[in-house]
């Protein structure tokens, strides 16, 4: 009888470590150490997350962080967007992110963007959606003025509907940003540029409704930490939560 209660208490414990071995290849979360955020289930991995003018509606689901966002919330002269961040110090980081954008709006803006709220100025990759003339503007900016590199123009297929990825790179003072248009398989360059910010820095995504009226959803498949990954496999993730998301329209 002790032989077989002593089996039956291994066999109950190799259940459990199954278990929750299971729980976190299904769940990937993010390491405390981690920008990074693979966006999945229903709830933010990243617990360093904070939201700057948290919108009212947004959720994870489908894969994707959700954003909805209201009108007024440019970056431009001042950052007024909907801004999810992690406050940092550190004086190096890489970081991308995959996103669809779909507009109805005279302009709106979402990238990635790294803030000095001491300076009350950030360095940022944009997306700047549009209505008119070159629909779509891949921007790399500073508050009110550019990095140096000039805007990435040109139309990104249907109007109102993009599917990009970017990513942006700081070591020191010297920031480098890239983009991926839909297809394509290499990092495309958009420049080198250098600017000082005074820690502690925000970096994060952001969406906004530059214009007084429209509409803006973001769609963020993941946040992901080049010089300390998580689980996430961002490529592979890419090619399913796309394949649903564009079941949507």
């Amino acid at each position: 009888m002790k032989n077989s209660s002593f089996w039956k208490f291994v066999g109950f414990s190799v259940a459990v470590c199954l278990f929750t071995t299971m729980s976190a290849i299904i769940i990937p979360q993010a390491s405390a150490d981690s920008f990074g955020d693979p966006f999945e289930g229903n709830d933010l991995h990243n617990p360093s997350w904070e939201w700057q003018n948290e919108p009212p509606t947004w959720d994870i689901s489908g894969g994707n962080l959700n954003i909805d966002s209201q009108p007024n919330r440019n970056v431009w002269a001042s950052d007024d967007s909907h801004f999810l961040y992690q406050d940092t110090d550190t004086d190096m980081f890489d970081v991308s992110t995959h996103f669809r954008a779909n507009w109805d709006a005279d302009s709106g803006v979402n990238g990635i963007l790294v803030k000095s709220p001491t300076d009350n100025n950030w360095v940022t990759v944009k997306f700047w959606s549009r209505d008119a003339g070159p629909q779509g503007h891949i921007q790399y900016q500073t508050r009110q003025a550019g990095m140096g590199p000039p805007d990435v123009q040109w139309r990104f297929g249907d109007w109102g509907d993009v599917e990009l990825s970017f990513r942006l790179k700081k070591e020191g003072n010297t920031y480098t940003a890239w983009y991926k248009a839909e297809g394509d398989e290499d990092w495309m360059d958009i420049g080198e540029g250098t600017f000082n910010l005074t820690p502690p820095l925000q970096l994060g995504i952001y969406a906004g409704v530059a214009a007084g009226s429209g509409s803006l959803k973001v769609e963020y498949a993941y946040f992901e930490d080049h010089l300390n990954p998580t689980d996430v496999e961002p490529e592979g993730k890419v090619a399913t939560t796309w394949g649903i998301v564009k079941s949507r329209y």
